[in-house]
Protein backbone atom coordinates (compact mmCIF):
# COMPACT_ATOMS: atom_id res chain seq x y z
CA UNK A 1 0.00 0.00 0.00
CA UNK A 2 1.36 3.33 -1.24
CA UNK A 3 2.22 5.61 1.43
CA UNK A 4 -0.07 8.76 1.60
CA UNK A 5 2.94 11.42 2.22
CA UNK A 6 6.63 10.72 1.54
CA UNK A 7 8.82 12.23 3.27
CA UNK A 8 12.34 13.43 1.29
CA UNK A 9 15.15 14.70 2.57
CA UNK A 10 17.02 17.56 -0.27
CA UNK A 11 20.67 16.56 0.61
CA UNK A 12 23.53 19.23 -0.73
CA UNK A 13 27.00 20.27 -0.14
CA UNK A 14 26.70 23.97 -0.88
CA UNK A 15 24.00 26.52 -2.29
CA UNK A 16 26.60 28.59 -4.40
CA UNK A 17 25.80 29.81 -7.99
CA UNK A 18 25.27 27.01 -9.84
CA UNK A 19 23.10 24.42 -12.08
CA UNK A 20 22.05 22.07 -9.49
CA UNK A 21 21.47 24.88 -6.61
CA UNK A 22 19.14 26.82 -9.20
CA UNK A 23 17.50 23.44 -9.71
CA UNK A 24 16.75 22.72 -6.64
CA UNK A 25 15.31 25.61 -5.50
CA UNK A 26 12.72 25.47 -8.65
CA UNK A 27 11.84 22.06 -7.94
CA UNK A 28 10.82 23.60 -4.17
CA UNK A 29 8.84 26.22 -5.46
CA UNK A 30 6.06 26.79 -3.90
CA UNK A 31 3.63 26.90 -7.41
CA UNK A 32 4.75 23.11 -8.13
CA UNK A 33 3.71 21.87 -4.49
CA UNK A 34 2.75 18.17 -4.38
CA UNK A 35 0.58 17.13 -1.48
CA UNK A 36 1.96 13.46 -2.15
CA UNK A 37 5.49 14.47 -1.12
CA UNK A 38 7.23 16.63 1.64
CA UNK A 39 10.84 18.39 1.06
CA UNK A 40 13.17 18.76 3.71
CA UNK A 41 16.32 20.71 2.67
CA UNK A 42 19.57 19.47 4.47
CA UNK A 43 22.50 21.94 3.48
CA UNK A 44 25.86 20.64 4.51
CA UNK A 45 28.93 23.25 4.12
CA UNK A 46 29.18 26.69 4.95
CA UNK A 47 29.55 27.67 0.69
CA UNK A 48 25.98 29.65 0.88
CA UNK A 49 25.19 32.35 -1.29
CA UNK A 50 23.18 34.51 0.51
CA UNK A 51 20.83 35.64 -2.31
CA UNK A 52 20.28 31.91 -2.74
CA UNK A 53 20.03 31.06 1.18
CA UNK A 54 16.54 34.12 1.38
CA UNK A 55 15.10 32.70 -1.32
CA UNK A 56 14.96 29.41 -0.26
CA UNK A 57 13.91 30.01 3.03
CA UNK A 58 10.75 31.89 1.79
CA UNK A 59 10.04 28.55 0.15
CA UNK A 60 7.07 26.13 1.87
CA UNK A 61 9.62 23.99 3.55
CA UNK A 62 11.87 22.80 6.42
CA UNK A 63 15.76 23.93 5.67
CA UNK A 64 18.38 23.18 7.82
CA UNK A 65 21.91 24.82 7.71
CA UNK A 66 24.54 23.20 9.46
CA UNK A 67 27.77 24.99 8.47
CA UNK A 68 30.03 22.34 7.77
CA UNK A 69 33.40 23.85 6.93
CA UNK A 70 34.45 21.83 3.66
CA UNK A 71 36.10 18.80 3.83
CA UNK A 72 35.31 18.96 7.74
CA UNK A 73 34.64 15.10 8.57
CA UNK A 74 33.37 15.67 12.71
CA UNK A 75 30.90 13.25 13.88
CA UNK A 76 28.70 15.91 14.87
CA UNK A 77 27.34 16.18 11.05
CA UNK A 78 26.50 12.95 11.24
CA UNK A 79 24.26 12.93 14.58
CA UNK A 80 23.14 16.39 12.89
CA UNK A 81 21.59 14.63 9.90
CA UNK A 82 20.49 11.84 11.41
CA UNK A 83 18.85 14.17 13.68
CA UNK A 84 16.44 15.82 11.14
CA UNK A 85 15.72 12.18 9.80
CA UNK A 86 13.97 11.42 12.88
CA UNK A 87 12.64 14.77 13.51
CA UNK A 88 11.00 14.79 10.04
CA UNK A 89 10.45 11.15 10.24
CA UNK A 90 12.11 11.30 6.57
CA UNK A 91 11.84 7.93 4.11
CA UNK A 92 14.13 8.72 1.12
CA UNK A 93 17.70 10.89 1.14
CA UNK A 94 17.74 12.51 -2.20
CA UNK A 95 21.57 13.87 -3.03
CA UNK A 96 22.79 15.76 -5.67
CA UNK A 97 26.43 15.86 -5.46
CA UNK A 98 29.53 13.18 -4.72
CA UNK A 99 29.82 14.56 -0.61
CA UNK A 100 26.59 14.43 -0.13
CA UNK A 101 25.99 11.32 -1.33
CA UNK A 102 28.35 10.16 1.25
CA UNK A 103 26.85 11.52 3.87
CA UNK A 104 23.41 10.52 2.66
CA UNK A 105 25.00 6.75 2.86
CA UNK A 106 26.46 7.22 6.53
CA UNK A 107 23.00 7.37 7.38
CA UNK A 108 21.53 4.95 6.16
CA UNK A 109 24.45 2.43 7.60
CA UNK A 110 22.25 3.95 11.21
CA UNK A 111 18.88 3.67 9.66
CA UNK A 112 18.85 0.70 7.10
CA UNK A 113 15.21 1.37 6.10
CA UNK A 114 15.96 4.66 4.49
CA UNK A 115 16.34 4.77 0.65
CA UNK A 116 19.25 6.92 -1.54
CA UNK A 117 18.45 8.35 -4.38
CA UNK A 118 21.18 10.35 -6.08
CA UNK A 119 21.17 12.44 -9.03
CA UNK A 120 24.14 12.59 -11.53
CA UNK A 121 24.68 15.39 -13.07
CA UNK A 122 27.60 15.51 -15.30
CA UNK A 123 29.13 13.47 -17.96
CA UNK A 124 32.33 13.60 -16.22
CA UNK A 125 34.01 10.08 -15.46
CA UNK A 126 32.33 9.05 -12.64
CA UNK A 127 34.82 5.85 -11.87
CA UNK A 128 36.09 5.19 -8.62
CA UNK A 129 37.91 2.53 -6.98
CA UNK A 130 36.80 -0.93 -6.32
CA UNK A 131 35.57 -0.39 -2.61
CA UNK A 132 34.09 2.74 -3.22
CA UNK A 133 32.17 1.65 -6.10
CA UNK A 134 31.11 -1.47 -4.38
CA UNK A 135 29.96 0.85 -1.21
CA UNK A 136 27.86 3.23 -3.22
CA UNK A 137 25.86 -0.11 -5.06
CA UNK A 138 25.47 -1.38 -1.65
CA UNK A 139 23.55 1.18 -0.84
CA UNK A 140 21.63 3.57 -3.39
CA UNK A 141 18.69 2.14 -4.01
CA UNK A 142 18.65 4.71 -7.79
CA UNK A 143 20.67 7.01 -9.45
CA UNK A 144 18.64 10.03 -11.81
CA UNK A 145 20.50 10.85 -15.05
CA UNK A 146 20.11 14.26 -16.13
CA UNK A 147 20.21 13.28 -19.44
CA UNK A 148 20.38 10.28 -22.03
CA UNK A 149 24.20 10.50 -22.33
CA UNK A 150 24.68 10.79 -18.53
CA UNK A 151 22.08 7.45 -18.27
CA UNK A 152 24.70 5.43 -20.69
CA UNK A 153 27.76 6.61 -18.40
CA UNK A 154 26.23 5.23 -15.85
CA UNK A 155 25.35 2.14 -17.14
CA UNK A 156 28.56 2.16 -18.86
CA UNK A 157 29.61 2.08 -15.11
CA UNK A 158 27.22 -0.15 -14.01
CA UNK A 159 25.41 2.38 -11.40
CA UNK A 160 21.84 0.98 -11.97
CA UNK A 161 19.06 0.96 -11.34
CA UNK A 162 19.21 4.50 -13.64
CA UNK A 163 16.20 6.60 -14.45
CA UNK A 164 16.90 9.53 -17.16
CA UNK A 165 15.08 12.49 -15.88
CA UNK A 166 15.50 15.77 -17.60
CA UNK A 167 15.89 18.82 -15.86
CA UNK A 168 13.30 21.51 -15.88
CA UNK A 169 13.24 24.96 -15.45
CA UNK A 170 10.87 27.56 -14.87
CA UNK A 171 9.48 28.84 -17.40
CA UNK A 172 7.53 31.83 -16.42
CA UNK A 173 10.37 33.35 -14.84
CA UNK A 174 12.33 34.09 -18.13
CA UNK A 175 9.62 34.49 -20.62
CA UNK A 176 10.17 38.04 -21.93
CA UNK A 177 7.21 39.19 -24.28
CA UNK A 178 8.92 42.36 -24.84
CA UNK A 179 11.75 41.33 -26.20
CA UNK A 180 12.27 42.54 -30.13
CA UNK A 181 12.86 40.09 -32.83
CA UNK A 182 16.92 39.85 -33.90
CA UNK A 183 15.80 41.53 -37.03
CA UNK A 184 13.94 44.28 -35.22
CA UNK A 185 16.65 44.68 -33.18
CA UNK A 186 19.17 45.22 -35.95
CA UNK A 187 16.15 47.75 -37.80
CA UNK A 188 16.75 50.24 -34.23
CA UNK A 189 20.33 49.85 -33.41
CA UNK A 190 22.77 48.06 -36.26
CA UNK A 191 25.48 46.84 -34.24
CA UNK A 192 28.05 49.01 -35.60
CA UNK A 193 26.57 51.54 -33.39
CA UNK A 194 24.98 48.69 -30.76
CA UNK A 195 27.36 45.39 -30.37
CA UNK A 196 26.01 42.40 -30.33
CA UNK A 197 25.81 41.49 -26.79
CA UNK A 198 27.22 37.75 -26.23
CA UNK A 199 26.32 36.02 -22.67
CA UNK A 200 28.19 33.04 -21.34
CA UNK A 201 26.46 32.35 -17.95
CA UNK A 202 28.59 29.05 -16.10
CA UNK A 203 31.16 28.97 -13.10
CA UNK A 204 33.96 30.70 -14.04
CA UNK A 205 36.24 27.26 -14.44
CA UNK A 206 37.39 27.20 -18.06
CA UNK A 207 38.36 23.76 -18.18
CA UNK A 208 35.13 22.81 -17.55
CA UNK A 209 33.21 25.54 -18.93
CA UNK A 210 35.61 26.65 -21.74
CA UNK A 211 35.43 30.73 -21.34
CA UNK A 212 38.95 30.85 -22.45
CA UNK A 213 37.49 29.43 -25.74
CA UNK A 214 35.42 32.34 -26.30
CA UNK A 215 37.64 34.97 -25.07
CA UNK A 216 39.82 34.24 -27.99
CA UNK A 217 36.84 33.58 -30.34
CA UNK A 218 35.60 37.57 -29.21
CA UNK A 219 39.31 38.31 -29.96
CA UNK A 220 39.12 36.89 -33.61
CA UNK A 221 35.39 38.52 -34.15
CA UNK A 222 36.82 41.87 -33.36
CA UNK A 223 39.77 41.46 -35.85
CA UNK A 224 37.32 40.78 -38.15
CA UNK A 225 35.71 44.03 -37.56
CA UNK A 226 32.76 42.85 -36.13
CA UNK A 227 31.36 44.70 -32.84
CA UNK A 228 30.64 42.44 -30.26
CA UNK A 229 30.79 42.68 -26.21
CA UNK A 230 30.36 39.61 -24.15
CA UNK A 231 29.56 39.71 -20.58
CA UNK A 232 30.53 35.95 -18.62
CA UNK A 233 28.54 35.39 -16.02
CA UNK A 234 29.74 32.71 -12.84
CA UNK A 235 30.54 31.83 -9.56
CA UNK A 236 34.01 32.06 -8.44
CA UNK A 237 34.98 29.78 -5.69
CA UNK A 238 38.16 28.47 -4.25
CA UNK A 239 38.62 26.00 -6.45
CA UNK A 240 37.94 28.04 -9.40
CA UNK A 241 40.13 31.37 -8.44
CA UNK A 242 43.29 30.71 -10.20
CA UNK A 243 40.71 29.95 -13.15
CA UNK A 244 39.12 33.47 -12.81
CA UNK A 245 42.36 34.92 -12.97
CA UNK A 246 44.04 33.37 -15.57
CA UNK A 247 40.37 34.41 -17.95
CA UNK A 248 41.50 37.86 -16.53
CA UNK A 249 44.73 37.89 -17.90
CA UNK A 250 43.78 36.59 -20.78
CA UNK A 251 41.29 39.82 -21.61
CA UNK A 252 44.09 42.10 -20.91
CA UNK A 253 46.70 40.02 -22.51
CA UNK A 254 43.86 40.53 -25.87
CA UNK A 255 43.48 43.61 -24.97
CA UNK A 256 39.76 43.19 -24.54
CA UNK A 257 38.44 45.51 -21.86
CA UNK A 258 36.13 47.30 -23.14
CA UNK A 259 34.29 43.94 -24.91
CA UNK A 260 34.34 41.67 -22.37
CA UNK A 261 33.03 42.50 -18.69
CA UNK A 262 32.59 39.77 -15.50
CA UNK A 263 28.85 39.53 -13.91
CA UNK A 264 30.40 37.25 -10.36
CA UNK A 265 28.39 35.56 -8.20
CA UNK A 266 25.15 36.74 -8.71
CA UNK A 267 21.87 35.16 -9.00
CA UNK A 268 20.04 37.40 -11.81
CA UNK A 269 20.00 35.10 -14.48
CA UNK A 270 17.12 36.44 -16.07
CA UNK A 271 17.19 39.97 -16.83
CA UNK A 272 20.96 39.09 -17.93
CA UNK A 273 19.58 37.20 -20.69
CA UNK A 274 17.14 39.75 -21.36
CA UNK A 275 19.49 42.00 -22.26
CA UNK A 276 21.42 39.61 -24.33
CA UNK A 277 21.33 39.18 -28.28
CA UNK A 278 23.18 35.76 -28.26
CA UNK A 279 23.99 33.36 -25.98
CA UNK A 280 27.09 31.12 -26.26
CA UNK A 281 27.85 27.81 -24.16
CA UNK A 282 31.36 26.69 -24.72
CA UNK A 283 31.71 24.01 -22.02
CA UNK A 284 34.28 21.36 -23.32
CA UNK A 285 31.78 19.04 -20.78
CA UNK A 286 28.29 19.10 -19.51
CA UNK A 287 25.63 16.74 -17.72
CA UNK A 288 22.89 18.71 -20.05
CA UNK A 289 23.27 22.47 -19.63
CA UNK A 290 20.32 23.88 -17.87
CA UNK A 291 21.40 27.87 -18.70
CA UNK A 292 20.71 26.12 -22.48
CA UNK A 293 16.96 26.09 -22.11
CA UNK A 294 16.55 29.14 -19.50
CA UNK A 295 18.09 31.25 -23.08
CA UNK A 296 15.73 29.10 -24.88
CA UNK A 297 13.05 30.21 -23.21
CA UNK A 298 14.20 33.73 -22.74
CA UNK A 299 14.27 33.95 -26.43
CA UNK A 300 17.61 34.64 -27.34
CA UNK A 301 19.30 32.70 -29.61
CA UNK A 302 21.92 30.03 -28.66
CA UNK A 303 25.33 28.46 -29.65
CA UNK A 304 26.69 25.32 -28.04
CA UNK A 305 29.40 22.70 -28.01
CA UNK A 306 29.18 19.81 -29.73
CA UNK A 307 29.27 17.48 -26.83
CA UNK A 308 26.70 15.56 -25.32
CA UNK A 309 24.82 17.22 -22.92
CA UNK A 310 23.78 20.24 -25.23
CA UNK A 311 23.73 18.12 -27.95
CA UNK A 312 20.22 16.68 -27.17
CA UNK A 313 18.66 20.35 -26.87
CA UNK A 314 20.00 21.92 -29.60
CA UNK A 315 19.32 20.73 -33.71
CA UNK A 316 22.23 22.91 -35.75
CA UNK A 317 20.49 25.39 -37.95
CA UNK A 318 16.67 24.89 -36.46
CA UNK A 319 16.27 25.62 -32.63
CA UNK A 320 20.06 26.92 -32.39
CA UNK A 321 23.88 26.48 -33.26
CA UNK A 322 26.56 23.82 -32.80
CA UNK A 323 30.26 24.60 -33.29
CA UNK A 324 33.11 22.07 -32.75
CA UNK A 325 34.03 21.72 -29.17
CA UNK A 326 37.01 23.41 -28.49
CA UNK A 327 37.52 24.92 -32.05
CA UNK A 328 37.76 28.80 -31.84
CA UNK A 329 37.57 28.93 -35.82
CA UNK A 330 33.94 27.10 -35.65
CA UNK A 331 32.97 29.47 -32.69
CA UNK A 332 34.18 32.64 -34.43
CA UNK A 333 31.60 31.52 -37.98
CA UNK A 334 28.55 30.27 -35.79
CA UNK A 335 28.84 34.14 -33.96
CA UNK A 336 29.45 35.71 -37.69
CA UNK A 337 26.38 33.68 -39.07
CA UNK A 338 24.07 35.05 -35.78
CA UNK A 339 25.62 38.89 -36.94
CA UNK A 340 25.17 38.81 -40.26
CA UNK A 341 21.94 36.75 -40.99
CA UNK A 342 19.25 38.25 -37.90
CA UNK A 343 16.51 36.71 -39.60
CA UNK A 344 17.85 33.21 -39.56
CA UNK A 345 18.47 33.78 -35.87
CA UNK A 346 14.49 34.89 -35.57
CA UNK A 347 13.96 31.45 -37.07
CA UNK A 348 15.82 29.44 -34.35
CA UNK A 349 14.65 31.67 -31.54
CA UNK A 350 11.18 30.88 -32.47
CA UNK A 351 11.84 26.75 -32.90
CA UNK A 352 13.44 26.98 -29.41
CA UNK A 353 10.30 28.32 -27.88
CA UNK A 354 8.42 25.76 -29.18
CA UNK A 355 11.13 23.03 -28.39
CA UNK A 356 11.43 24.10 -24.60
CA UNK A 357 7.86 23.90 -23.31
CA UNK A 358 8.45 20.39 -22.66
CA UNK A 359 11.08 20.96 -20.16
CA UNK A 360 9.19 23.15 -17.69
CA UNK A 361 9.89 22.00 -14.31
CA UNK A 362 6.39 20.76 -13.28
CA UNK A 363 6.79 18.12 -15.80
CA UNK A 364 10.18 16.83 -14.05
CA UNK A 365 8.87 17.33 -10.53
CA UNK A 366 6.13 15.01 -11.02
CA UNK A 367 8.84 12.57 -12.80
CA UNK A 368 10.54 13.12 -9.53
CA UNK A 369 7.50 12.59 -7.07
CA UNK A 370 6.73 9.10 -9.38
CA UNK A 371 10.51 7.97 -8.92
CA UNK A 372 10.31 8.39 -4.94
CA UNK A 373 6.72 6.67 -4.60
CA UNK A 374 8.71 3.59 -7.29
CA UNK A 375 11.40 3.92 -5.18
CA UNK A 376 9.80 3.76 -1.38
CA UNK A 377 7.86 0.92 -2.49
CA UNK A 378 10.67 -1.40 -4.15
CA UNK A 379 11.53 -3.97 -1.63
CA UNK A 380 14.33 -5.32 -3.11
CA UNK A 381 17.64 -4.31 -1.12
CA UNK A 382 20.31 -3.09 -3.17
CA UNK A 383 22.55 -4.74 -0.82
CA UNK A 384 21.36 -8.03 -1.62
CA UNK A 385 21.75 -7.64 -5.66
CA UNK A 386 25.37 -6.45 -5.28
CA UNK A 387 26.27 -9.27 -2.65
CA UNK A 388 24.67 -11.93 -5.04
CA UNK A 389 26.82 -10.33 -8.06
CA UNK A 390 29.65 -10.33 -5.92
CA UNK A 391 29.21 -14.29 -5.33
CA UNK A 392 29.16 -14.90 -9.00
CA UNK A 393 31.99 -12.69 -9.14
CA UNK A 394 30.11 -10.40 -11.63
CA UNK A 395 31.48 -6.95 -9.38
CA UNK A 396 35.13 -7.70 -10.24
Amino acid sequence: MAKQTIQVMQLISSLEVGGAEKLLLDLLDEKQKNASVTFTVVVMNQAVNPELKARLQQLNCRVYFLNRPEGHLHWKYLQALLRVVSEQGIDIIHSHNSGSKWWAILCRLWKPSLKLVFTVHDTAPIRQNVFLTLLQRLFLDRYIAVSKSVERLCREEGFVPVTQVYNGIDLSRYRNTRRNSMLERVKAAPFHRDPLRIVQIGRLYYPKKGQDILIRAIAQCKQKGMSVHATLMGGVYSYSEDSYQTLKRMVADFNLQDEIDFVVNQTHVSSVLNDADLFVLPSRYEGLGLVVLEAMAAGVPVIVSNIDGPAELVCHGQNGLVFQSGDVNSLVLAISHVYEYPENADLMVKNALDFVRKFDIAVMRQQYCDLYQKTLLKNTSPIASVLGEVSHGAIF
